[in-house]
């Protein structure tokens, strides 16, 4: 389903598993509709000419944009030695994203997800955060079986710069900063999280897929977001 189609010259008709999007001429113009779960959405798009373009996004967007940072939740608490590295892969939610590409560049028509959309709090109630939540089983390799249209694998890189054992069961990112890159069967990103006591971590993500010649996703940029002035996020209210 992702990748780069050419209209109207072949209308566009794609069916596959609760997803059914089409591009069609009506007259002049070209008709969008888009049918996902229970959802339906249709768009009159004023163009002759155009292409459409659909990947996999960072997971900010539905329902709406509400937080830009990530929690993913560990099945299993992770314990990694002194001075110890070590990469561990994860899985996250799918956003797909619908561009719409013409002469004068491309911009966003349609944001959809089969993942299930859950928020929570990390930190104090009073100045914790809101972030994007979801619960991942521990691998130690790239998992097989993983539906490339709901769930992307990350490979994080768990660096222990401390003197101790240190556990692990959650990691926080800020999604804004996210690099996700595609083939016909994977979904993927990479992210380092660097342990820097027992209670505080530093993540980033990684601009790489975690294959070779995995494709670099569009980047959705959010109206009005403020700009990142680091690419880091410090977890300091525990792992």
């Amino acid at each position: 389903m992702y990748g780069y189609y050419k209209s109207p010259l072949t209308p566009l008709r794609i069916s596959k598993e609760c997803i059914q999007l089409s591009v069609e001429k009506e007259g002049k113009n070209l008709h969008y509709i888009r049918k996902c779960l229970d959802k339906s959405i249709e768009k009159i798009l004023l163009s002759k000419d155009c292409g459409i373009i659909i990947n996999p996004i960072e997971p900010l967007n539905t329902p709406k944009y509400i937080t830009p940072y990530l929690l993913i939740e560990f099945e299993k608490a992770v314990f990694v030695e002194p001075k110890g590295t070590v990469n561990i892969f994860l899985t996250f939610p799918i956003e797909i994203g619908v561009f719409i590409y013409g002469r004068k560049g491309y911009d966003i028509l349609d944001i959809f997800t089969l993942a299930k959309n859950k928020f929570t709090l990390y930190g104090d109630p009073r100045n914790g955060i809101v972030c994007k939540y979801y619960k991942s089983d521990i691998y130690t390799s790239i998992p097989n079986e993983k539906d490339p249209m709901i769930e992307g694998i990350m490979r994080l890189k768990l660096i222990n710069s401390t003197e101790n054992w240190a556990e692990i069961n959650k990691a926080v990112f800020d999604a804004r900063e996210m690099k996700v890159y595609f083939d016909e069967n994977l979904v993927s990103t990479k992210a380092n999280m660097k342990l820097l006591s027992l209670k505080s971590a530093e993540t980033e993500f990684v601009s790489s897929g975690i294959k070779k010649g995995m494709k670099s996703s569009i980047e959705v940029l959010h109206p009005g977001r403020l700009p990142v002035t680091t690419k880091k996020y410090l977890m300091e209210d525990g792992l």
